[in-house]
């Protein structure tokens, strides 16, 4: 488990007051390009022990900046070595594989996310599934440039990482910039150009030498469209069953509960199966705990098929649960809808993403707090 905390203005004066510049100058590599100061607009240490080893590293966001198509950031990290660290940027500590949703390979910022507090919804680092590629920094490059790094740039290193596009009322963001809790509150989403000189992005970049280009919108939209789990994400509590046969998500006061299709119906089927009865007994359960006089049921199916028999099929099978919840729960007032395949949760270019998508959600308003306060 990481620790983070910010940090006063000395580690950010590191790169804020002056230009850097080389070091040396019989290292390899370009010297720094810039000859102005790196624009800061936040600082802060991040720690972890993975594998039993303590990590630290400083860190020092330089913005984030709207691009066509997407979002992107810079920002600069440095490896601060300490009693038993293994002193590269690719200890496993900074692989960052924590997360089911993200791969593994190649190693990269895979874990780094914008979180828009005001609309609810987190945007993680774009990853391209089909090529299984992330639109970020490699890690393993600034491994292998660590002492390359020590001798251009006192050991920082560039880094970026791009994200889907903000919506225009998203002013500023809280930037979790590296997947062990390390956040920075409310840093500002800029317009203007982007920083220069841009460099290409699959070069290894010391924090002075340039700024990498991002991808092509066309690049973004394809990493976003193929997300297995969808490019942005809901900002809410989340739970459910180890099995996946459901899952509940909860913001405020109201109460989402999605029940996968596969347990509920056989493949193409609207009549809901026996093997569904303890699923179902649980559901039932559930909403009577919330408290609540009505409920919506809403059916959902993937993108096989035509849309016209998509649609038919998520509004029998709405219904056919409607029945089941309302023999159980007498005093409950059910509204039923089908949404046929406009409404998906992932991407329906994969059997995964199909299966989330196949899906029955029941909506709850209004739900009571575990006191019983509304």
């Amino acid at each position: 488990m990481a620790k983070a905390s910010t940090i006063s203005a000395g580690l950010a004066a590191l790169l804020l007051a002056a230009p850097l510049a080389a070091h040396a100058t019989s290292q390899e590599g370009p010297a720094p390009l810039t000859e102005t100061p790196l624009p800061v607009v936040g600082s802060l240490t991040a720690q972890s022990a993975w594998g039993g080893s303590l990590s630290r590293f400083d860190e020092v966001l330089h913005g984030v900046w709207r691009i066509d198509g997407g979002t992107v950031a810079y920002w600069s990290v440095r490896h601060r070595p300490s009693d038993g660290d293994r002193g590269t940027l690719t200890s496993e500590a900074h692989q960052l594989r924590g997360g089911t949703a993200n791969l593994t390979t190649p190693p990269g910022f895979t874990e780094t996310s914008l979180a828009a507090r005001e609309i609810g919804e987190l945007y993680p680092v774009l990853l391209d599934e089909t090529t299984r590629t992330c639109l970020c920094t490699n890690v393993t490059e600034m491994g292998l440039n660590d002492a390359r790094a020590a001798q251009v740039s006192d050991g920082w290193q560039l880094v970026y990482a791009v994200f889907p596009e903000l919506p225009t009322e998203v002013t500023t963001v809280d930037m979790h910039v590296d997947g062990f809790g390390a956040i920075l509150p409310d840093v500002p989403v800029q317009d203007g150009p982007l920083p220069e000189p841009q460099v290409p992005a699959d070069e290894w970049v010391a924090s002075g030498q340039g700024w990498p280009t991002p991808p092509a919108a066309q690049e973004i939209a394809r990493a976003a469209e193929v997300r297995t789990l969808g490019a942005v994400w809901t900002l809410a509590e989340r739970s459910g069953a180890t099995d996946g046969s459901w899952t509940q998500r909860d913001s405020g006061t109201v109460r989402d509960i999605d029940i996968a299709a596969d347990v509920l119906f056989a493949f193409d089927k609207f009549e809901v199966t026996t093997k569904a009865d303890k699923v179902l007994d649980h559901i039932a359960e559930e909403i009577g705990d919330a408290q609540v006089s009505s409920a919506t049921i809403v059916g959902h199916t993937d993108g096989q098929g035509t849309e016209a028999y998509n649609q038919t099929l998520s509004e029998k099978r709405a219904r056919s649960v409607e029945a089941e919840l309302s023999a159980r729960l007498p005093e409950v007032s059910f509204t039923v809808e089908g949404r046929g395949w406009h409404e998906p949760i992932a991407s329906n270019k994969t059997d995964a993403g199909r299966a989330l998508n196949r899906r029955v959600t029941i909506t709850l308003e209004g739900i009571a707090n575990q006191d019983g306060r509304r």
